[in-house]
């Protein structure tokens, strides 16, 4: 996709990221519901197809997400890599972990205040609350995403735990009050927390956080590779070539998303035309806002237990034999700004 310049005199580009809702655990009922009624054509996902701004971060991208799949914005989220990606960068140790703080990963103190430092939301159209956050221009306003003060915060860990009691995991310790109830928790060691492996860590210390989540303030085509571009493992950037988001940590969405260096699928399955992208890629660069160009399944929406419970919630109130449960259904899912209503892809952001 060409390069081009933005009000700001910034070159961007539009680049495609497609983004999967998906269930491992969807029953047959279940599939069936939203193959029938929620437009899913293999009943186990609903995707979007998208055109972002190359300097879009993933803070942002946040809330086109939840504007592409129907949310409100009313529980916490995280953007975090494949276990695997995940366990190559860090060792499993906290060492390596630690190193990647301030630079890929969130720094251990980064509390809800300073994670949400923009949401302002009080009243008045979620949506066009939601399209102000991400439209361009981007900046971070949060405090401890910067690079030095991620650094000095995990710095800070490190020297407060510089001995640490290691504890047997949760695990080991269940398994042997299974024998004797009036069993205590092992102290395996004393070191300093540098020394150990993440496992050791969580096993010892509660981090309300984890340690997987991501930077949000890091662009989201710098982070992803497409499927053929080529990876450095001398060169932290690009990371990964999947990335996963996952939404309300109760109900547990994960939105898996991927890059692409074109839209030659959509073009050759005559999804999109030549012209619907060409003015696509141009109200990205002008208006400096991402666009949906292909959607497949429709909008979900929060509180209803994941996409199992919305398969569920399809099949109450399309075949529930209780009229007055499918009609109350209907009326509490309204009330969180579901509808049945087809959307066009260009109004869908």
């Amino acid at each position: 996709m060409k390069n081009n310049k933005n009000m700001a005199n910034e070159e961007i580009d539009p680049v495609r990221m497609h983004l999967a809702l998906t269930d491992d655990y969807l029953s047959d009922f279940e599939k069936r519901m939203l193959k029938r009624y929620g437009e899913s054509l293999d009943g186990k996902s609903i995707s979007r197809d998208i055109l972002i701004p190359s300097d879009m971060p993933l803070h942002n991208l946040h809330y086109a997400i939840q504007k592409l799949f129907g949310w409100q914005n009313s529980h916490l989220r995280k953007f975090q890599l494949p276990e695997s990606v995940y366990q190559k960068l860090t060792g499993n140790t906290v060492k390596g972990w630690s190193d990647l703080v301030g630079d890929l990963f969130q720094p251990p103190s980064e509390a809800e205040h300073d994670i949400f430092w923009d949401e302002d939301y009080r009243s008045g159209s979620i949506n066009t609350w939601l399209k102000k956050k991400y439209t361009g221009p981007y900046v971070y306003g949060g405090n401890l995403e910067h690079p030095e003060a991620a650094k000095q915060d995990i710095q800070q860990m490190l020297d407060h735990f510089s001995m640490i009691e290691v504890q047997e995991s949760v695990r080991d310790y269940l398994d042997r009050m299974k024998e004797d109830p009036d069993a205590e928790r092992k102290i395996l060691r004393k070191a300093p927390l540098i020394d150990l492996t993440l496992d050791e860590m969580n096993a010892t210390l509660t981090m309300e956080g984890g340690t997987d989540s991501l930077l949000e303030r890091l662009e989201a085509d710098k982070l992803l590779a497409a499927q053929n571009e080529p990876m450095n493992d001398e060169t932290l950037f690009p990371v990964t070539r999947e990335l996963f988001y996952e939404y309300d940590f109760g109900d547990s969405w994960t939105v898996t998303i991927t890059k692409h260096e074109d839209c030659a699928d959509l073009l050759q399955q005559n999804l999109i035309s030549e012209e619907e992208l060409a003015i696509a890629e141009a109200e990205v660069l002008d208006k400096h806002k991402p666009v949906c160009i292909h959607k497949q399944g429709i909008n979900v929406c929060d509180d209803v237990g994941g996409l199992s419970g919305f398969a569920e919630f399809l099949g109450t109130i399309y075949e529930g034999e209780d009229k007055s449960e499918a009609s109350e259904a209907r009326a509490w899912a309204k009330s969180l700004g579901w509808n049945v209503q087809k959307i066009s892809n260009k109004k869908m952001l």
